[in-house]
């Protein structure tokens, strides 16, 4: 091959390689498979080192853009030119091999110091890397020992790799079947595992979240029964005074409910303008009364005054007593259901966090998130003067979309390359408290659960670094007992395959040496002898039996066509008209037999064919059924026939219904009625034939399908005559219509016989 036309496959081998990248295969989250890699590996020693360092750089580049670093790519086109090399003196997977001596240790250092992943973590990617290589290589190397690559690439291969030896070929398949269930083995169990630990996590999350919001929701209830019960006790006051109690005595009341509160920041009330009356503690945190402050803008006071009832506000920035965050319960001041204040709690949030930080596991992190999306508390994180909220962040954005109570994962930074992105995901609980909008939330980073199948990984990488060292002492060990005897059993395999009969694998003097191997050759014999004498007794007794039928229905269909012609041209005054009755029944009922064995013919040698028109089935069962049905007047018939049209045979379909009446009559010697039943369902045609006969006996109907086959029960009865072919016929002709037939016992005795036809109409096709 040219210089060109090298550079030109380079071309399609890379953007062909660059798309198959774009598609990895996820064993684990942040662990892909690159299928580019199956396209790169073939074509180093193929295209040579520098084309095939070319067409790795373009497949990788992908690379750069998913992962953020270019390490990747430049260690695939190190490897393309150093494959491209070596395997001008080794097979692919050896070359390959002793590239990645040195190049695990390039990736390790690469991305430990390219990206934040832990040493673990950077030596299960780096191996990771190294499988995405050598997998390829050692498919490449199986495909490469083919005859029928070899026959086409032939040209392009380097003397290398022209010439290999049995053991190296029979290894090389040894590995490729052992690694590939090895690998497959290994995912699933790490696939498995990582789906038990998330089981694990959501389990946890969740009840982690249930917990803390029964945390919460018995706070925020004892701070609300504690608002009503404050503005109960100064109303009392108020009308047992006829007046508002004096702001002194309303601030030693306050001071007493702080001291004994060990929820409450501040006790505060308020008159009906917002503005307070008296605060405990009664200083700001400028050192300043706050009493007689204004807080007519808050969301709470309008809340309180139009719901007159205890309300716990969301999240907003405390501008009193307490600085950063806040939230209160707050009660209305009702005389005579006439708003005249409110008394109000704020809620000890740092201690509420700190409750929380005691329920959480190693590594969870837990939030208090109001209806508007303000933070009330956050564990993993220092609160600020404002309270944060989550609109507009991704967390928000999934909250939005996530179930009041469940687990998701979420990216906190969804534009990261995957391995950061995979690093920084997190899991996410959550459950909704009692007090409506609000949710706690239970957050825990991802990568914990990630890379807790790393040691699967790595003991799997590690199998398979120990199955490639011992490979090839093993196989070559192998190779040598069971070559010869090998080779000997398949070629006598290829030509027994080829149509020779009298092959044997060993001769009488052969001795392989292995007991196992030596059993294999004679056990090959023995079963070359046997197969050639089982073949020529399946010959002679198929020809012998081709031979009757063919006889037997030639010879019998022409005396038996002339005795009827002969038959009709009789005088009636000659012979009694009940004789010439008989006599013609009886000819009827051998051309049938006759009519049967040429059909069984036909159909075994698969000449057999239906001519379908346009047929209203229910005239052609009745007409048949009652031809049938007169020649036996102990079996009334009953008829019930709905109008079915179709495409069918009407010949072979005669001699369906035939058969099947016939069968219902003459197995039922005692007499009885036979039931014929024809209606259309879904689109079909359902005949069922019944009767009270001697029934199917307990091997059930499918026996008396095969051909010459009567059942053991029915051939009990001596007066049944026939071939035993006709239920073999229908079926046959009923399958060949697309329908199906089968036989059930009825209830009380009996026999049913049912068959499902395909309308097969083309005009609805």
């Amino acid at each position: 091959m040219s210089g060109r036309a090298r550079f030109a496959w380079a071309l399609v081998v890379g953007l062909l390689g660059h798309a198959l990248n774009r598609f990895p295969v996820e064993l684990i989250p942040g662990i892909d498979i690159l299928l580019g890699f199956f396209l790169i590996i073939p074509a180093a020693p193929l295209l040579g080192p520098w084309c095939a360092g070319l067409a790795a750089g373009i497949a990788m580049s992908v690379t750069v853009q998913m992962w953020g670093h270019p390490w990747s790519m430049l260690g695939s086109m190190m490897e393309g030119v150093v494959l491209g090399a070596l395997t001008r003196r080794y097979w692919p997977l050896q070359a390959d091999g002793i590239f990645w001596l040195g190049g695990i240790p390039y990736l390790i250092v690469s991305y430990h110091l390219g990206e934040d992943v832990t040493a673990t973590s950077t030596f299960a990617i780096a191996f990771k890397q190294a499988l995405n290589s050598l997998v390829p290589a050692l498919l490449t190397q199986v495909v490469l020992m083919t005859p029928m690559a070899r026959a086409r690439l032939w040209p392009l291969l380097t003397p290398a790799l022209r010439t290999f030896t049995l053991s190296s070929a029979v290894g090389s398949a040894l590995l490729l079947a052992l690694v590939l269930p090895l690998l497959m083995v290994g995912t699933l169990e790490g696939r498995a595992r990582y789906a038990a630990e998330r089981r694990r996590m959501d389990d946890q999350g969740l009840s982690t979240a249930h917990l803390l919001a029964e945390t919460v929701d018995a706070e925020l209830s004892t701070a609300q029964s504690q608002t009503a019960l404050l503005a109960s006790v100064v109303m009392d006051w108020w009308e047992r005074e006829g007046e508002r109690p004096p702001q002194p005595q309303l601030e030693e009341l306050l001071r007493d409910w702080v001291y004994h509160s060990a929820f409450a920041l501040n006790c505060s009330i308020g008159d009906s303008d917002g503005s307070l009356v008296a605060i405990w503690p009664p200083l700001g945190v400028a050192a300043q009364p706050v009493a007689g402050s204004n807080f007519a803008d808050r969301a709470y006071f309008r809340d309180v005054r139009s719901k007159r009832a205890p309300v716990v506000s969301g999240v907003f920035a405390g501008r009193a007593t307490v600085t950063g965050p806040v939230m209160v319960a707050v009660a209305p001041l009702l005389r005579q259901q006439r708003f005249e204040g409110f008394t109000s709690v704020a809620i000890n949030l740092p201690r509420m966090r700190a409750v929380a930080q005691e329920r959480l596991a190693p590594g969870q992190r837990a939030l208090l998130v109001d209806p508007d999306g303000n933070v009330a508390f956050d564990t993993g994180a220092t609160p600020g003067p404002e309270p944060q909220s989550l609109k507009g962040t991704a967390l928000g954005e999934m909250l939005s979309t996530l179930p009041a109570t469940g687990t998701r994962t979420y990216d906190t930074e969804p534009q990261a390359p995957p391995l950061r992105r995979t690093l920084g995901a997190r899991h996410l609980a959550t459950a909704t408290l009692l007090q409506p909008g609000w949710r706690v939330l239970v957050e825990h980073p991802m990568h914990d659960l990630d890379f807790s199948v790393i040691g699967t990984y790595s003991a799997l990488l590690a199998t398979l670094a120990l199955a490639l060292v011992l490979a090839i002492p093993v196989t070559r060990l192998l190779t040598r007992m069971l070559s010869r005897p090998v080779e000997a059993v398949s070629h006598a395999a290829g030509r027994m395959a080829a149509g020779e009969r009298d092959v044997r694998a060993f001769g009488a003097l052969h001795h392989s040496g292995a007991i196992e191997v030596e059993k294999l050759g004679l056990a090959f014999d023995e079963m070359a002898a046997r197969l050639q004498r089982h073949l020529e007794e399946v010959e002679r007794v198929s020809q012998a039996k081709a031979a009757f039928f063919s006889i037997a229905s030639h010879e019998l269909k022409t005396p038996l066509a002339t005795l009827k012609l002969r038959l009709q041209r009789l005088r009636p005054d000659t012979v009694r008209q009940q004789d010439l009755v008989l006599m013609d029944r009886q000819v009827d009922r051998l051309a049938r037999l006759v009519n049967q064995l040429l059909d069984v013919s036909e159909l075994a040698s698969g000449r057999l064919s239906l001519a379908q028109v346009p047929l209203e089935l229910s005239a052609l069962v009745r007409r048949v059924s009652e031809r049938r049905a007169a020649s036996a007047p102990q079996h009334p018939l009953k008829l019930s026939l709905e109008r079915v049209d179709g495409w069918w045979d009407e010949p072979r379909l005669e001699q369906v219904v035939y058969n099947l009446v016939d069968n219902a009559i003459r197995y039922s010697p005692e007499g009885g009625p036979v039931e014929v039943v024809l209606r259309r369902e879904d689109g079909d045609a359902l005949l069922e034939v019944k009767d009270r006969g001697v029934g199917l006996g307990p091997r059930g109907g499918e026996e008396l399908f095969s051909r010459a086959l009567r059942g053991g029960t029915l051939s009990t009865i001596s007066r049944v005559e026939g071939l035993g072919v006709g239920l073999y016929l229908s079926r046959e002709i009923i399958t060949r219509h697309g329908g199906s037939i089968h036989l059930a016992a009825r209830e009380g005795g009996g026999t049913c016989a049912t068959v499902r036809l395909p309308r097969n109409d083309p005009r609805e096709a």
